[in-house]
């Protein structure tokens, strides 16, 4: 496993971690404590967060399954014709 394998994975465990931390701290901890007002600020934030987040997901989903390609070696025929 490569290393942009390896950080793309940790791309995908951190975002996700974030979008579900700020869920939890953001809405579900303590509910009560919201005012009236507070939800039309706070939601396009979310929406904001949520979607960087998944941005972050799939660009570390891209990193961690792409396979990494190696140069093919050069042929004996091709070596003998160049010189």
């Amino acid at each position: 496993m490569g290393t942009t394998r390896a950080l793309g994975a940790l791309l995908c465990i951190g975002t996700v971690l974030v979008a579900v931390l700020h869920i939890w701290f953001g809405y579900i901890s303590e509910p009560n404590k919201w005012a009236i007002g507070a939800l039309s600020f706070a939601l396009p934030i979310t929406v904001g967060v949520l979607a960087v987040c998944v941005l972050g997901f799939w660009l570390g989903w891209i990193m961690a399954t792409t396979r990494e390609v190696t140069p093919p070696a050069p042929k004996a025929e091709e070596s003998k014709s160049e010189k």
